[in-house]
């Protein structure tokens, strides 16, 4: 039986000089995001392939299950060939304005099994990301945003992902990429909550960009009540808690905003999944092809008790008034630095 998690840092953070964040074309982009909102099948996600070399116990998309994927097993993926014959048939027969090309997400299965598609296909999209489970080493893609999904400390990691020395193989395979930029995305379970805070420092230190965070979804079967994986809201609050108290120790190490993290608490993670933009907006292509239903996690994904970090993060680059709320404290607090610099320094 596991612990409740508790808001409390029990470990000593230390986090290394980081040089200070640039601004990004992607940058420019989040204006437009506040602006106008997003544009449909702005943003998406393909699934490169339907094979993996891992079998993770919380998979969405093996559903747990150490065999085929459920829902894609009997389907036939489609060639590197017809894949691009896909995106150019999207390209020639789309307005900018219904398939703006803008972004692409890279998932599995194990993306990296089929580097080729990746190869030819990322060269359609303004933006991509790779999620890869970092056991395969990372091609020289300076161009592309990479995200490695780490489930624990080391030992948490490799029982989650049911594989011994995976998690010291992705530290290798990020070192051996300096001039990459990685995000490590860890995906809180029940099972691995308690190590969070080991994680980080591990990462932090290891030579990744920054860090995200989303909660483990349940799809179909795969959790009940007394499931080893899912966070009732109530306890995610608390873990939210204690993410928020890192980010104040972190900074930019973590990647989201605090008010995406604010959004995902219980009483307002319902208004952002019933009206999920990704959901709306999005395009999610399965390894044949064919749109998926809901999102990348398919039809059988719980949305009443969805962690997925996607439709809190365009929500926090899209709500308006919790977006100038933000900035309001931001520029109160600037201010009240700036008065007690000036009462500070008035001379005796």
């Amino acid at each position: 039986m596991h612990a409740e998690p508790s808001s409390r840092l029990t470990l000593r953070h230390d986090p290394p000089a980081r040089r200070p964040r640039g601004i990004l074309p992607y940058d420019f982009a989040k204006v437009g995001f506040f602006l106008f909102g997003i544009p449909r099948n702005g943003f998406g996600s393909i699934d490169v392939s339907k094979e993996c070399n891992l079998r993770c116990s919380h998979c969405y998309f093996f559903e747990g299950g150490d065999g085929a994927a459920p829902a894609y097993g009997n389907r036939p993926e489609l060639s590197v060939d017809e894949w691009i014959a896909k995106l150019e048939h999207l390209k020639r027969s789309s307005s900018r304005l219904t398939f703006p090309f803008f972004q692409c997400t890279w998932v599995g299965g194990e993306p990296l099994i089929r580097k080729e598609l990746i190869e030819r296909g990322r060269k359609y999209f303004r933006f991509n990301t790779v999620v890869t489970n970092g056991t395969i080493p990372l091609p020289d893609w300076p161009d592309v945003s990479w995200c490695i999904s780490i489930d624990g400390d080391e030992e948490t990691h490799e029982r989650i992902r049911r594989k011994k020395g995976i998690y010291r193989r992705a530290m290798r395979n990020i070192a051996e990429r300096p001039n990459l930029s990685v995000t490590i995305a860890y995906c809180i379970t029940r099972a691995n909550v308690e190590c969070l805070e080991q994680a980080v420092i591990d990462w932090s230190r290891a030579g990744a960009r920054d860090m995200t965070f989303d909660f483990y979804t349940p799809i179909g079967d795969m959790c009940d009540g007394n499931d080893e994986l899912f966070l009732p809201l109530a306890e995610r609050d608390v873990v939210l808690d204690k993410l928020l108290a890192l980010k104040a120790i972190y900074g930019d190490f973590f990647v989201l905003p605090e008010r995406a993290f604010r959004m995902m608490k219980s009483d307002v993670c319902r208004q952002v999944t019933d009206n999920c933009l990704f959901s709306r907006k999005a395009f999610a292509f399965a390894p044949d092809g064919v749109q998926k239903e809901k999102c990348m996690m398919g039809p059988k994904a719980d949305c009443d008790r969805c962690g997925c970090v996607v439709p809190f993060y365009l929500a926090s680059l899209t709500d308006r008034s919790r977006i100038l709320g933000d900035l309001k404290d931001e520029l109160a607090h600037a201010a009240r630095r700036v008065a007690r610099g000036l009462f500070t320094a008035v001379p005796g």
